[in-house]
């Protein structure tokens, strides 16, 4: 692979007509409420890495963009970059999350190229749906766009010391079939597995890219145990209601696990909102006592402890109706009157 160093170079040059490029160690704020996870905010003077087609005459390069980084947070709810636009985007800026840069997108989101400055820089925000992930684990923030003439994009970037030290820039140039950085070999992520090793030798020290960038996320919840509701006396072999709710504490959706007691068990049926109650039929068809036991999880599969619901179906159908026509038959041998009026 050719020195990437040398397309990000020839990127800021092209990018060149971005006219409100930050100053040296600019700290870029944003107004999100969101709780802030793991950051890199500062962007060093004309350290920009193009996202896009960069058109060099008669070589057109493709570049794509990633940004590695360790959460401390279960559940990630958006990320923003610094970036900017050429004049000549016009197609949208695409940023998923990966667990391995050469394999599928976890998730992924896409802005318009109206919604980016152009000329100049700010925070954009991709919002997507919430996604779990493992604390400690490598994950990688991937910008793309169309491959297209002059479609290309900037990406604000830290290039003059180790800023962010849980993660380092990756740069393809050939559609993400390979990847590699222009990094220090302390950066964690330097490692075989990629096909390219970058080591800067325009520089006479070796530093770390950073991209510009913020994730937001918060810890997962459990739901509460479910609430259990219905008859508590019965006849077997008869149908009655159930209700089962349950809250969880993030407002995510629930699905509910029923142990009936008597050998069936209804597998997580849902997903419902939360705090909605969830009516359920059941039969028991031997009398006896039985025990209801219910579990919520959420849409992270993170589940609640066990609840209980104590039944007992005293009464069997079957042996009532026995009962009712051996008390007939009594009568019937008892009255000779009655059996005259049932020959009738």
């Amino acid at each position: 692979m050719k020195n990437l160093l040398l397309f990000l170079v020839v990127g800021i040059l092209v990018l060149s007509g971005l006219g409100a490029v930050a100053n040296n160690d600019i700290k870029c704020s944003s107004s999100f409420s969101d709780e802030l996870d793991q950051y890199q905010d500062v962007m060093t003077e004309n350290a920009v890495v193009p996202v896009g087609q960069i058109p060099i005459p008669d070589n057109p390069i493709n570049v794509q963009v990633a940004q590695s980084f360790i959460p401390t947070k279960e559940i990630i709810t958006r990320v923003e970059v610094f970036i900017g636009k050429n004049s000549t985007a016009t197609y949208p800026y695409i940023l998923s999350i990966r667990d391995n840069l050469t394999k599928e997108d976890l998730t992924m989101t896409s802005v318009d190229p109206e919604d980016i400055p152009t000329e100049d820089y700010g925070w954009v925000e991709f919002d997507f749906d919430d996604l779990r992930v493992n604390i400690g684990q490598t994950y990688y923030i991937v910008s793309i766009t169309e491959n297209t003439t002059e479609n290309f994009y900037a990406w604000g970037a830290n290039n003059i010391s180790e800023s962010y030290p849980l993660g380092c820039a990756w740069f393809s140039v050939d559609d993400g079939d390979s990847w590699g950085n222009e990094s220090s070999s302390s950066c964690p992520n330097n490692i075989e597995e990629w096909v390219y090793q970058g080591s800067q030798p325009i520089l006479e020290d070796v530093v770390t890219w950073d991209m510009c960038f913020k994730t937001y996320g918060g810890e997962n919840n459990a739901p509460l145990p479910p609430d259990i509701s219905g008859p508590t006396k019965g006849t077997a072999d008869i149908s009655y209601d159930y209700t089962f709710v349950s809250e969880d504490p993030d407002g995510d959706k629930i699905y509910y696990k029923i142990n009936w007691g008597d050998g069936n068990v209804v597998e997580w049926i849902g997903p419902f909102d939360s705090e909605d109650p969830q009516t359920v039929s059941h039969k028991w068809e031997q009398q006896g006592d039985y025990i209801i036991s219910a579990k919520a999880k959420d849409i992270y599969d993170l589940e609640s402890s066990w609840s209980s619901f104590h039944i007992t179906m005293p009464r069997n159908k079957v042996a009532s109706n026995n009962f009712i026509l051996r008390l007939l038959e009594q009568l019937y041998n008892t009255f000779p009157i009655l059996r005259q009026f049932l020959r009738l």
